[in-house]
């Protein structure tokens, strides 16, 4: 049973949200994360699977990394127009029970899209640095802050230095009210869903463009929203990605 009364609930959504973000825990940062454990219910009957099939999509899957090493080269502007477009960019219209709805990379809670993608750009041909709003229907990037930089900002990023050499620092943002007016507090959830979509999309598509990502959740929204003009706490950063040339290779090894 809720715990407010549920013309209200939907603030309960946003104070977890405001209130959240204080809670960075600088030390967990800088252990080390060991294997967990591999569960399994071993008293469980068992049915064996066959082995699973291969497809390009596996490859990019299994080719996706962290990158904690960007090498600074230059991004070229058209995988960045790459990127951005197919991971949350305006893919059409499309009729559904006589409804015309944009259609995108993702899905959507209602189709009502919450999501902005800002970032910032450094050493990307052709695109000055500095802060861009993405505006997905015309597909172009708008310049929002002129100074702003990945290592002025990283302060509130935990000091993840690694990040300089990043060619973009992108930042899913949500405008909360274009979810949860229709679906209150369990919005919430869905446009955090909506975020990991994605991000996913972005970590693939660079996989396939041959750059590395580094996904983020390690920051100040308050800060970002700062450098972004952002009207917090209508509308705030809930993921990020970094995009550029990776330094570093892995080995995989094959699953158990």
């Amino acid at each position: 049973m809720s715990t407010i009364p549920l013309d209200r609930a939907k603030d309960l959504a946003m104070l977890f949200h405001l209130n959240s973000e204080p809670w960075m825990n600088t030390q967990a940062y800088d252990e080390p994360s060991p294997p967990l454990p591999i569960f399994s219910i071993e008293t469980a009957p068992r049915v064996p699977l066959p082995p699973a099939k291969g497809c390009p999509i596996v490859e990019l899957i299994r080719s996706r990394y962290s990158c904690r090493e960007f090498s600074g080269a230059a991004l070229a502007a058209a995988d960045l127009a790459t990127l951005l477009q197919h991971s949350y960019g305006f893919v059409g219209l499309r009729e559904v029970a006589e409804v015309r709805l944009h259609h995108r990379p993702v899905p959507s809670a209602g189709a009502l899209f919450p999501l902005e993608i800002y970032l910032l750009a450094e050493n990307v041909t052709g695109i000055p640095n500095g802060g861009y709003h993405y505006a997905a229907w015309h597909h172009r990037l708008e310049r929002v802050a002129d100074n702003a930089s990945i290592a002025a900002l990283l302060p509130s990023l935990q000091e993840q230095q690694y990040l300089v050499g990043a060619n973009a620092l992108v930042f899913i943002t949500a405008v909360f009210s274009r979810t949860m007016t229709k679906y209150g507090p369990r919005g919430y959830r869905y446009i955090l869903l909506e975020a990991g979509h994605v991000a996913q999309n972005m970590c693939l598509l660079a996989t396939e463009l041959g750059l590395a990502t580094l996904c983020l959740g390690g920051f100040r929204e308050s800060a970002i929203n700062e450098v972004f003009k952002l009207d917090g706490p209508k509308e705030g950063a809930v993921y990020a990605v970094a995009i550029g040339h990776g330094t570093q290779s892995i080995a995989l090894q094959a699953g158990l």
